[in-house]
């Protein structure tokens, strides 16, 4: 059975990093699945699932990683993905969060989704407008089954002040 990895990178943004991280998983052979990338202020953080070929150990793909990340600075781990989880139910809906910056924002929105049993499957936040009217976004895919979110999405409106909607999600896009 082929192993499948989680490798995480971060480290201070620049060009070519993702090439050097892409062509090294190329050259051992191995196939990249599930991949998100990003900056946080200037600094570069990905986190990429890949499936190893037949007989190619963790630390095989640690190795093989070694050289990028000590040209390029990045601290690199990898991780085995264990072979007897059990697949949750895939995202269904696009949960929008958007309103004053302020703390706790995230806190609230995400311990209600888990008082309620409801997984996250993907989160992106982002602090916009200026510093006299920050603006703060949260968008989340969620998988929720038939949990109806009325009443706590309500809840979570008036308690942070912010606008918050439920889209269903098209399972064929990213």
């Amino acid at each position: 059975m082929k192993q499948v990895v989680v490798i995480t990178a971060v480290g201070q943004d620049r060009p070519g990093i993702v090439a050097a991280l892409a062509k090294a998983m190329f050259d051992i052979g191995a196939n990249l699945d599930d991949a998100t990338m990003t900056r946080l202020h200037d600094a570069f953080a990905t986190m990429v699932s890949a499936a190893l070929p037949e007989g190619m150990s963790v630390d095989d793909c640690r190795a093989a990683l070694a050289p990028i990340a000590a040209s390029s600075g990045l601290t690199v781990t990898v991780q085995a993905v264990p072979s007897d989880r059990v697949d949750d139910a895939p995202p269904d809906h696009l949960l929008t969060v958007y309103g004053t910056d302020k703390p706790g924002i995230v806190y609230h929105v995400t311990q209600r989704l888990g008082e309620r049993g409801i997984n996250i499957t993907d989160m992106d936040t982002r602090r916009a407008g200026s510093d006299e009217s920050p603006l703060y976004i949260m968008l989340l895919e969620i998988a929720s089954g038939d949990a109806d979110l009325t009443k706590d999405l309500a809840e979570l409106r008036e308690e942070l002040q912010v606008d918050i909607t439920l889209q269903t999600l098209n399972r064929e896009a990213l």
